[in-house]
């Protein structure tokens, strides 16, 4: 499998019981993928934010400026595959958020052929113009 895309999701319940949801998280999961629709997850990583604490000066600046400043430095956090939340992530990819994986799986099918078929015009036309 040489072909992957990013599946960014948000709102992924980590809980579901008697159908309400609970524990929700945020990431993105490397899918590998085949031709024929057919795909599997090689990694996932959650969404994860450190408060920033800013200098005095800097708020002063920001303030004066009329820019803010960010409250947040955003991260992606690599889960190992044996992490618990790894699993019931990687269940709920490959069970009830199949349908959604899916789709973005024939999504990046479609948009490879197209690639595909504009780099052949491409050539083509390279090739005429010599």
């Amino acid at each position: 499998m040489g072909r992957t895309l990013t599946f960014q999701f948000e709102e992924l319940p980590l809980v579901i019981e008697g159908g309400i949801e609970a524990g929700d998280v945020a990431g993105s999961a490397e899918i590998a993928y085949h031709g024929d629709g057919a795909w599997t997850i090689r990694s996932i990583a959650l969404d994860g934010a450190r408060r920033l604490v800013h200098a005095p000066r800097d708020i002063a600046t920001a303030a004066r400026t009329g820019r803010g400043l960010p409250a947040f430095a955003r991260h992606s956090i690599m889960l190992d595959e044996g992490d618990p939340l790894y699993l019931r992530i990687y269940h709920r990819l490959e069970h009830e958020w199949h349908p959604r994986v899916q789709s973005a799986v024939i999504e990046q099918l479609a948009d490879d052929r197209d690639t595909r078929a504009d780099s052949r015009a491409d050539r083509r036309r390279a090739l005429r113009a010599l």
